[in-house]
């Protein structure tokens, strides 16, 4: 579904920016779709089938502050399937791809014929029985690459591919929140020349919106990136969870436009004939005719200082000077008159 796109495909990831209220969900999906979103992603998981309950923190505490893994992820796992099928149904009443990261095998029944792809977070990169389960379903797979070394992506990729032949790669850093000094946008060149003969390269930013501007995510595209993923909310005010480096509404639509307009300066499917006729004005007048440099009588034979290139470019081409040094004259020319060939003999 991605090797076609047109357009700068944006996932908005609400993950349980919800905090388990569905009439926000319904609302979040609703915003994201008003400023630009393609697609909303939500989070499939429980708790207990997460982490352990002794697991620690990654996150920064100053703006999340529960220190346990599991006692953060059991605050938000109170939906069930009936709640992602109505998001689901929502994303298709408004025309907007929705999506879900499973975190356990057990949800992909139900979950897999919900979405157009099935997204695996980062830290499942090494699940080898999520990766071969999710392989069964033979769906569009995109795979975050945070926190990942080469020989660990390569084996995710051979479980991977022996059921999906659309997966897209996406450079991540699992930093919540990034800074923009450890953005490595260079491994996106990395990672295209490694995987990019085969697998289409994106790019999932965990930048707050106020520390860049996005500015990363327009690079990134620069770099060949047409696929992205942000965190999104309805209230970047909000504490904890992943609400303080969300973009809110203003921010993606910000960013859509932008997005927009980066996709319409690189025009990647231009053609020659294409890129030249807006610029047919210029190649007319912009350029030189062959002109004379003085005045000269009939019966003269031309040097090479009789011509001056001139614009604009509507007469005979600066390029056959050279046939035209040599050649005798038959009318007279004045300076400043175009030069014909139907003014020599034998040309």
């Amino acid at each position: 579904m991605f090797k076609k796109l047109k357009d700068s495909y944006i996932i908005a990831e609400v993950g349980v920016n919800h905090e388990g209220s569905i009439d926000i969900a319904l609302k979040q999906i609703e915003l994201a779709k008003k400023a630009g979103a393609s697609a909303v992603k939500f989070q499939v998981y429980k708790a207990n089938k997460l982490a352990a309950k002794k697991s620690p923190y990654y996150w920064d505490l100053a703006s999340e502050p529960t220190k346990s893994q599991y006692e953060l992820f059991k605050k938000y796992d109170s939906f069930d399937q009936v709640d992602y099928e109505k998001l689901a149904q929502h994303c298709k009443n408004l025309k907007i791809d929705f999506s879900s990261t499973p975190f356990d095998t057990d949800c992909l029944p139900w979950l897999v014929k919900l979405m157009p792809f099935i997204k695996i977070a980062s830290a499942d990169l090494t699940n080898d029985i999520l990766l071969e389960a999710v392989s069964e379903y033979k769906k569009p797979i995109i795979l975050s690459l945070g926190a990942s070394a080469f020989d660990e992506i390569d084996r995710a990729l051979e479980i991977l591919s022996c059921g999906c032949d659309e997966i897209v790669l996406m450079h991540c850093v699992l930093n919540y929140p990034t800074k923009p000094n450890n953005a490595f946008l260079h491994r996106i060149n990395v990672l295209q020349e490694r995987y990019g003969e085969k697998y289409m390269i994106g790019y999932s930013d965990h930048i707050s919106p106020a520390s860049a501007g996005d500015d990363q995510i327009l690079l990134s595209r620069a770099l060949g990136v047409k696929i992205y993923e942000k965190h999104f909310t309805h209230d970047k005010n909000l504490p904890g969870n992943d609400h303080y480096h969300s973009m809110d509404q203003n921010d993606l639509a910000s960013l859509r436009k932008r997005l927009n307009l980066a996709d319409s300066m690189l025009n990647e499917n231009y053609s020659e004939p294409e890129f030249l006729l807006s610029q047919t004005s210029a190649i007319k007048n912009a350029r030189r005719s062959l002109y004379y440099s003085r005045d000269i009588d009939s019966g003269s034979i031309i040097k090479k200082d009789d011509f001056i290139p001139k614009r604009p470019g509507t007469g005979l081409e600066v390029k056959f000077y050279g046939s035209l040094v040599g050649k005798k004259l038959k009318v007279d020319v004045k300076c400043d008159d175009i030069v014909d060939l139907n003014h020599f003999q034998s040309v």
